[in-house]
């Protein structure tokens, strides 16, 4: 059962009993869930069931996009919207406007059932999840999701920002990033105007973020950060040492031999000019991946120190993983090590 004290459940409430999509609210209770996530805190509909599923009310707090309440909170619900034909996303009910109490509103969705994704052996799941996402067909009009017509540059740019906080780091992890900086920057230059395969992707898809269902199949649940970019992005994401021990029950580093296998399988699972279009692209956009993902890292870290982020109110345990998943990630030995597979190894194309 939720706090009493929990000042979102009062509005949580009212919302809802004004609700048309729920008229039995009065019936439900509610159930906090442990705070895991930056962006949202998550409630339990209890008691009540859409289509034989339960329901999740998604309380966002803050826009990741920096967009109004509500432009935010409508760019989350389209995002459901229009992942939800791959069938590998949860059912939006709901949408609860921005309101007092809930500054940027709600979702209600559907509840997926199951458990995180258990690394290795559940990326063949995520590599037919991400192939399914990355298959949808791309509409005249992408608004008002973000549609980046030059994904390595937008990345980059990003990272660019970011890194402006790894000055704290060690000196060989800053070595680092600054070298990894000016190869993106020069092959940033050197392919100027050279396209790339777009499509609806996720661009968080750390393995947390994914729910592996009794019968298999692997379902994204957390999509408000979804955009049209490279799918490229989304493959390296999800088996990049940073954001594969982001989850608490996933390895630090998965094997290469993992992750040759992870490509493979989605590469069998998309169109072959899909496949083919892509494949080019693998290693740079893992590459730059890498950099952004750290650099943020290095933008919480840096927060964190000057008080400005806190994540006082994430559950302990996680947040206590989180801060020393980041501090691990910044070790220049864990640097190096990924490093190596583009420094030192042939790539992940060169295997296919």
């Amino acid at each position: 059962m939720a706090d009493a004290s929990d000042p979102v459940l009062d509005a949580l409430r009212r919302a809802l009993s004004r609700a048309p999509e729920f008229p039995d609210a009065y019936t439900a209770s509610f159930e906090a869930l442990p705070v895991t996530g930056l962006q949202h805190r998550l409630y339990r509909l209890a008691g009540l069931q859409r289509g034989g599923a339960g329901i999740l009310l998604r309380v966002p707090r803050d826009s990741h996009w920096r967009l109004s309440p509500r432009d935010a909170l409508e760019y989350q619900a389209e995002a459901f919207r229009r992942l939800a034909p791959s069938l590998h996303a949860p059912t939006l009910f709901a949408v609860i406007a921005p309101q007092e109490g809930l500054p940027f509103g709600a979702l209600a969705v559907e509840e997926i059932m199951g458990r995180p994704p258990s690394l290795p052996d559940g990326l063949p799941a995520l590599a037919e999840a991400l192939a399914a996402i990355h298959t949808l067909r791309v509409p005249a009009k992408t608004a008002p999701l973000i549609d980046q017509s030059d994904p390595f540059g937008a990345t980059l740019a990003l990272a660019r920002e970011q890194a402006a906080f790894a000055a704290e780091l060690a000196d060989g992890t800053r070595r680092a990033i600054d070298e990894e900086l000016a190869w993106a920057e020069a092959f940033a230059a050197s392919h100027k105007g050279e396209a790339q395969p777009r499509c609806l992707v996720l661009t968080d898809t750390q393995p947390g973020n994914f729910i592996v269902e009794e019968g298999g199949r692997a379902r994204a649940v957390d999509l408000e950060k979804a955009l049209y970019g490279s799918p490229a992005i989304d493959l390296a994401h999800l088996t990049l040492a940073p954001s594969t021990g982001w989850h608490p029950s996933a390895p630090r580093m998965l094997a290469p031999a993992s992750v040759a296998a992870f490509y493979r399988r989605y590469l069998e699972h998309v169109p072959v000019g899909l496949a083919n279009a892509l494949r080019p692209w693998l290693d740079p956009m893992r590459r730059l991946t890498w950099l952004r993902t750290v650099t943020i890292f290095a933008k919480m870290a840096a927060l964190a120190r000057q008080g400005a982020w806190t994540g006082s109110d994430l559950d302990p345990n996680f947040r206590a993983h989180v801060m020393a998943h980041i501090a691990a990630s910044h070790e220049p030995g864990r640097v190096a090590q990924v490093r190596a597979e583009w420094l030192d190894g042939p790539g992940i194309a060169a295997q296919f």
